[in-house]
């Protein structure tokens, strides 16, 4: 069986996206041939994205399979060979008017009527869609991210003099201004990986921040910045998994991040919960995880406990089953 997984061309920028299908490809059994077809073209304006629909029919296999954020491309595939994969409605929620029915409707709701199956990555990520996809018989399958196993444990004294802080992501949603308010005065170094924006940095500066921006770097080095940090941040506003989370968790480090969506579903009781619209609540919690040893000890052992859920081989294991489902039901369908 061939399964084709289609994936966005990459913009340097991020890198759990396609690292979690490169990971899982390398776990498949050796029934499943897979071909990876990568979007030529970056999803900007009209022409790219039309361009890149018309381009991957002529790179379909027996299963098709969007890994995400270029839903778009299962319009003009076959509908019953083709799996999407919606990570998040992030952007859904933050648009309103015609712009916000434009985008359900060519980003969401067409590619969705385009496939013969959906996954997503929580359940919080279902409710989310359900919600924007509105009524329908939607074929909607729950596959969690998995943490890859280069996340591993790795002993760290937590530096109490001044504490190194990771943030990793600067996307809108990540909520870099409200945690730049919430550390003001305190004696931290704060770690961020990703592109900063220009309000981002401006409000690192005007909060002064000790921090440095990595961006555009391997894979290796995100590791590493995983392994020399005391505490990993990530107190978004939104997110449809949070896979952050659990590679903190891996590594062995106290994890800050949201009461709200997919966040409590995913850290489980390895975490540290806050408002993440309260800059005082991040504050607090921060300042918790600083003042008790015996708070960081409590964290870093339920994080490890609850990573074991999700290990790769499980992850696979659905995909790979779910692949042999599609597969069959295609084959029934053509005879």
């Amino acid at each position: 069986m061939k399964v084709v997984q289609i994936v966005r061309k990459p913009n340097g920028l991020g890198f759990s996206l396609e690292q979690v299908f490169e990971d899982i490809r390398k776990e498949l059994p050796a029934d499943i041939d897979v071909e990876t077809y990568v979007n030529p073209y970056f999803s900007r304006g009209i022409w790219p994205r039309f361009a890149g629909m018309i381009r991957v029919m002529w790179h379909q296999g027996n299963v098709n399979h969007i890994t995400g954020d270029v839903h778009f491309m299962s319009i003009f595939l076959s509908r019953r060979k083709t799996i999407l994969t919606i990570h998040d409605c992030a952007t859904l929620e933050r648009l309103s008017g015609w712009k916000y029915w434009m985008f359900r409707f060519f980003w969401y709701w067409l590619p969705a009527k385009r496939a013969a199956a959906i996954t997503v990555i929580s359940e919080s990520a279902k409710r989310e869609l359900l919600k924007h996809l509105g009524k329908g018989n939607w074929p909607i399958i729950i596959i969690p991210d998995f943490v890859s196993p280069e996340f591993k444990f790795s002993r760290k004294s937590f530096d109490s003099t001044c504490p190194v802080i990771l943030q990793v992501g600067t996307t809108e949603n990540k909520n870099i201004e409200r945690v730049a308010v919430a550390l003001r005065g305190l004696c931290c170094k704060l770690v961020i990986i990703g592109k900063l924006t220009s309000k981002q940095y401006v409000a690192l500066e005007e909060n002064e921040i000790f921090f440095e921006n990595h961006y555009g770097i391997s894979r290796k080095s995100v590791i590493d910045h995983y392994r020399k940090c005391d505490l990993v941040m990530f107190a978004s506003l939104y997110e449809g998994f949070g896979l952050p989370i659990l590679e903190g968790q891996a590594i062995g480090r106290p994890v800050i991040t949201s009461n709200c969506y997919s966040m409590p579903e995913v850290g489980g009781e390895g975490a540290y919960y806050v408002d993440p619209y309260d800059e005082e609540s991040i504050r607090n919690a921060v300042n918790s995880i600083f003042e008790s040893k015996s708070l960081v000890e409590k964290l870093v052992e339920a994080g490890l406990k609850n990573v074991r859920q999700y290990k790769i081989s499980v992850i696979a294991a659905k995909y790979a089953e779910l692949y042999r489902y599609i597969h069959r039901v295609d084959e029934k369908a053509s005879k």
